[in-house]
């Protein structure tokens, strides 16, 4: 049988030098920008509010409720020493001990109103101009 030597020749040893991830970030940073964007948005530092007691919060969301009024919500959890940013929406209904909402960007959810540490009203005119 014959033997037959093989050489590796690799890009390194003519002088290129690989700019590693450099290279990609032409393609991605597009997108990278937007998720960016959204996680700093999302996370930013907020400072606590005043924390209110069931009952004032209730009485806040039954006027809310009644009047189709928005509001703000401080939730009561934390993430790397700050609240999360508040929660601006419109209460949709009540029932089997949740809160239902309509968040401004058009998402439904829900909370226990033991998940919530502030709730102000928001101006009529801001909610819809975030609307559109």
């Amino acid at each position: 049988m014959e033997q037959v030597n093989i050489t590796y020749v690799t890009p390194e040893m003519y002088g290129y030098k690989d700019r590693g991830i450099l290279k990609w970030q032409g393609m991605i940073l597009a997108d990278q920008k937007d998720a960016m964007k959204i996680m700093k948005d999302e996370f930013e530092i907020i400072e606590a509010k005043e924390e209110m007691n069931e009952e004032e919060i209730s009485q806040v969301l039954h006027r809310a409720f009644i009047n189709d009024a928005p509001i703000a919500i401080q939730a009561n959890a934390m993430r790397n020493g700050s609240y999360y940013k508040d929660v601006e929406c419109k209460i949709a209904g009540y029932g089997n001990g949740r809160i239902h909402l309509n968040v401004i960007d058009g998402r439904k959810t829900s909370c226990t109103i033991d998940q919530i540490r502030n709730v102000e009203y928001l101006s009529p005119i801001d909610w819809y101009d975030k609307r559109k």
